[in-house]
């Protein structure tokens, strides 16, 4: 089971969504010192921290997997994530 889960909602067409994801994936792997590729829909990302972010129809589904050393900043992490996909997707 992943460490993080999110799982978000939106109204948007799916490309319009991922288009609006894209700035904040950038943002928070740039913060957390991650590498991601996408691939069609889904972003896959590994670093201190592995997982995907998934942009389906009406939803954006996150799972991330933390690495000891960012395990210990969790909280931070997670709080981080649901402000940028709530804000990109709001």
């Amino acid at each position: 089971m992943a460490d993080i889960q999110l799982k978000r909602t939106h109204a948007f067409a799916r490309e319009e969504a991922k288009r609006r994801i894209e700035p904040s994936v950038n943002k928070t792997a740039e913060s957390f010192g991650l590498t991601f590729q996408w691939d069609g829909d889904v972003c896959n990302f590994e670093g201190p921290a592995r997982g995907y972010i998934a942009v389906k129809d009406n939803t954006v589904e996150m799972a991330v997997n933390l690495g000891f050393a960012a395990s210990l900043l969790k909280s931070t992490i997670e709080r981080t994530i649901r402000e940028e996909i709530d804000q990109a997707l709001g």
